[in-house]
Order: C-alpha cells, then structure tokens, then sequence
C-alpha cells in the first residue's frame, strides 16, 4: 500500500533528476514551442515594421518612398509670416500675357488628350534667390507656383479666415485690386485671417480643365485648402470675387454666428433644392451648426458666400463634394452637388444652416437700392455683403466691383 501524505494531494513520483513524467514534460515542451513561435512572429513583424520605416542598416534612404506628415496639395510648405495670404497682385498682366500654358506643365495622355499637371514635389524658392531672378516672367511665375505652400500655423486667437479667389485672366487689374484690399480692410478690422488665391492655381486638379464649366467646384477646392493652410482659426467665410464686403463692422462671430442672428435667418421646413423632396429640419440644434449655407429665392443654395467651421464634418462636406465623382459629374452645377450630398445625408444636413442670402450674400442692384419695400434678397444699406450676381453674363464685373468699391470707400455707410 503506497503511502499518503495526510493533507496533501497525490504527487506522481519523479524520475530521476528531478524530471517531472513524461506526459508533463511533453505539455512542458508544447509550451515552450508556442512561446517559441510567437516570439519569432513578433520579431518578424518588428523587423519588417523597422525595414518600412528606416530602410536596411547601411542603406540610402529613398526620399520618394518616405512617410511624410500630413499636407496639402504640396509636399513642401512655406510658414507664413502674416495672418494675411494673398497674392502679389501686381503680376496680374505680366500672368495674363503668359498664360496657363507657361505656367503648368502639358502632359500628353495614354488617349491622345493633353493635361496640365502639377509637381506635388516642387521645392519652393527662397528669398534670397528670388532677389537674384532679373527677369519679371520668371519672377511672376514662381511667384504663382509657391504662393499655394503658404502656410499659417501660429497658435493665437484668430478666429476667422476669410477665404476668396481671383482671376489674373478675367478680371482687370483694378477690380482685382478692390477686392484684395477690401477683404483686408476687413480682416485688418477684426483681427481675421485672409486666404485669396488665384482660381488658376486649381486647373490641374480639375478633371474639366476649363474653368467657364468647372471654375464654381475651385471654391469648395479654396476652402478645404485655407482649412489646412489655417489649422487653428475656428471659422472660414469664403466671399466670392463678384462681390464686397459692404458692412465693416458687423463681425462674424457677433453678427453672423449669434444663436438669435441664425434663428430670425434660419429656413426651416424648406426644400434643400428647388422641387426636393427633402426639407431643411424644423428643429435645427443651432449649437451643433458646422455649415452656413445661403438659399436664394429661387430656392437654390447660394454659394457666392458660405461659412463653414472648423470640424471633422465640414472637412467631410468639402472633400465630399470636391470629390471626382460628385463634382465632374457631367453637367452637375455647384449648387446641385451640394444639395445632392445634404439631401443624401441627413448627418450633414443636420448640421448645415440654410439662411436667407440676405445675411450673407444680397444681390445687388442698383434699381432696387431706392425701392422701399425692400424684399429678403436684394441687397439694401446695411447689409453685410453685396453680390454682383449675373454680372458675368452682361460683362459688367470688372466695373460694377470698381465703381462699388470707390463708391464704399468714400461712403463707408453705403
């Protein structure tokens, strides 16, 4: 009879060496093995993690296959010195002698068709350098390439971006003079940022690289672009080149963005669109608005002047819409793309504000400027801002946004 420790549990007995029995020793190496081959896994991945990001031990570093930190269209960007970024304006003839074709490269497609494209890659020109080039082509020209690496990443309290763009082809050099100086007249006023860039400046990144058919989606392009170039400003108002800002001193924040402002403005249980079934909520959250998007009385979104917030939403909304499938889309317009993708998703519609254009974006007319009766649309004394909306069709822009802005400035009460 073996005998039993009393208290204890059976033990086997050992066999020699202190080994423990073979069935314990084969669970023991089975053990051993998988600890064995997961850390051999482990070192794989860490080695291959490694050869990703450094390259092997003594191997040159392609620069081309480098992970590189987020950015915009271009790899190497420019830290701005002021809070305003706009073109030299001054190259205006020198650009429109020259043309898009010296400005971009051609590119000859696999179909027969020709582009013009864009170096992601392109190396800005430093200041020193600029003040050897004798030429005023060259100089204009890199010029226009560097102007969109601009970037403003200062950490202060910038609250608002105005956002715009101009047209060195199009417009004369007077008009474009006006509304350059006006959105700085303004930002210098409320301590704002400006953003203006050339509408030229997106042509490579359009699929229709004519601007008469594609110019209108280079405002959603403008945008998105400011929203990088001005990471920390909290909101971005983009004011079309046919228009002014006519009332200086309303601030976007006190006179816009006002809960009580947005309630008198707001169109509520209204179609998106014209003959949409969908309607704008009747109970919108205010608080939870990220977009601010005008509706005329034809009952099309007015995108001569929006304002949207910095958020993961209005991010979304925009490169939403400036994506290649929405936005050249044949004979789609930008006021049906944006409607489409509000109507589409009740997420973004849920945080979109359709508003009377009269808060942001009037139309203006000079007949209806004595009328007393003044409707919700027509540009009256007193409103924010002026819009010269079909002054392109009567060939009129150039002068209407001149004889305006001289007018502004000797009645700034006008």
């Amino acid at each position: 009879m073996a005998f039993k420790p009393k208290g204890k549990s059976h033990q086997p007995p050992t066999w020699g060496f202190g080994l423990p029995p073979l069935n314990n020793m084969k669970k023991s190496l089975g053990r051993k093995r998988k600890c064995v081959k997961w850390s051999a896994g482990l070192g794989v991945v860490f080695f291959v993690v490694f050869i990703i990001l450094h390259g092997f031990p003594g191997s040159k570093r392609n620069p081309e296959t480098s992970i590189v930190p987020a950015h915009g269209y271009y790899v190497n960007e420019v830290p701005a010195s002021s809070q305003l970024i706009f073109p030299t304006v001054e190259h205006t003839p020198i650009l429109k002698d020259m043309g898009i074709r010296s400005l971009f490269i051609l590119r000859m497609e696999v179909d027969g068709s020709k582009r013009y494209v864009y170096k992601p890659n392109d190396v800005p020109l430093p200041d020193e350098e600029k003040k050897k080039i004798m030429s005023q082509e060259t100089l204009a020209k890199r010029a226009f390439l560097d102007h969109g690496k601009l970037v403003y990443r200062r950490e202060n309290e910038l609250k608002t971006v105005i956002v715009s763009l101009i047209d060195f082809e199009n417009e004369d050099l007077d008009s474009i003079i006006a509304v350059v100086q006006n959105r700085v007249d303004y930002a210098q006023k409320h301590n704002y940022g400006v953003y203006i860039r050339w509408i030229q400046e997106f042509i490579p990144i359009l699929a229709e690289q004519d601007l008469s058919r594609s110019g209108e989606f280079c405002k959603l392009l403008v945008m998105r672009a400011a929203m990088h170039a001005f990471p920390n400003a909290e909101n971005f108002l983009f004011v079309d080149n046919k228009s002014l800002i006519m009332n200086l001193k309303l601030s976007v924040e006190r006179d816009i963005l006002n809960p009580s402002t947005l309630d008198l403005t707001l169109k509520r249980d209204v179609s998106v669109s014209t003959n949409s079934p969908i309607k704008t909520y009747t109970n919108l959250d205010l608080k939870s608005v990220k977009l601010i998007i005008p509706q005329n009385n034809r009952g099309e979104l007015d995108i001569s002047s929006f304002l949207v917030k910095n958020s993961v939403q209005s991010k979304a909304f925009l490169e939403y819409v400036s994506d290649p499938l929405i936005r050249d889309f044949d004979g789609i317009s930008i006021s049906e793309a944006i409607s489409h993708v509000l109507q589409w998703h009740p997420e973004l519609l849920s945080r979109t504000a359709i508003v009377i254009s009269k808060l942001m974006s009037s139309e203006y007319d000079a007949e209806t400027l004595l009328d007393e009766n003044q409707n919700s649309f027509h540009y009256s004394k007193g409103d924010f801002v002026a819009h010269f909306k079909d002054c392109a069709v009567k060939g009129t822009c150039n002068a209407d946004i001149t004889n305006l802005y001289n007018k502004l400035q000797h009645n700034p009460s006008s």
